[in-house]
């Protein structure tokens, strides 16, 4: 699927194959130090719905095996695009992260509080080290997290699709092109 004509493309799919491919050998990094320190996997956790595109591409760069994992998170309101939920939600689908090195994988890192909220809930239950990785990190001043990883870093305000990022239907998350509606904003 393509972005239709009122959607200006930012991120090409090469864009997005070549990012993966920096980002994947950070994460073999990380994967590598986790099992020599704690004789684990490296556990990788994917924020659903929208950090699936990038979860599955990312994961399929790496040469490390690592043990995937997945929340479901809720902190937008459906059908209202950038209209925050008074709190986030979370579905920790029974994971246990104790004494475990986590990676939260995720599409956007936005005003960051999905992020922040799921990092402190892995430290409070006793994540060892928990760390972050976003394909794109949007740059804003209110933003309550910074991922140690990002693919792209966007200063703009307009409201991104594609790639697990929705408009306000939901027509263009399952693209390999992420764009952006000219006049919307968050």
């Amino acid at each position: 699927m393509s972005l239709p004509a009122h959607v200006t493309s930012l991120y090409s799919e090469a864009d997005i194959q070549k990012s993966l491919g920096e980002l994947a050998p950070r994460l073999d990094a990380w994967a590598e130090e986790a099992e020599a320190e704690t004789g684990r996997l490296l556990m990788v956790v994917c924020m659903l719905r929208g950090g699936v595109f990038f979860f599955g591409d990312l994961l399929l760069h790496m040469k490390k095996s690592v043990e995937p994992g997945f929340c479901r998170a809720w902190s937008y309101a459906k059908g209202l695009n950038g209209q925050p939920e008074d709190t986030v939600r979370m579905d920790w689908q029974d994971l246990i992260v104790k004494d475990r090195d986590v990676v939260l994988v995720d599409n956007i890192c936005d005003s960051g509080r999905t992020l922040a909220v799921a990092s402190d809930w892995l430290g409070v239950w006793g994540a060892r080290q928990v760390r972050t990785a976003v394909i794109v990190h949007r740059l804003r001043e209110d933003s309550r997290h910074t991922p140690t990883l990002a693919g792209f870093v966007y200063p703009g305000p307009e409201w991104l699709v594609g790639y697990g990022l929705r408009d306000s239907d939901s027509k263009l998350m399952n693209t390999r092109i992420i764009g952006f509606i000219p006049g919307t904003h968050h």
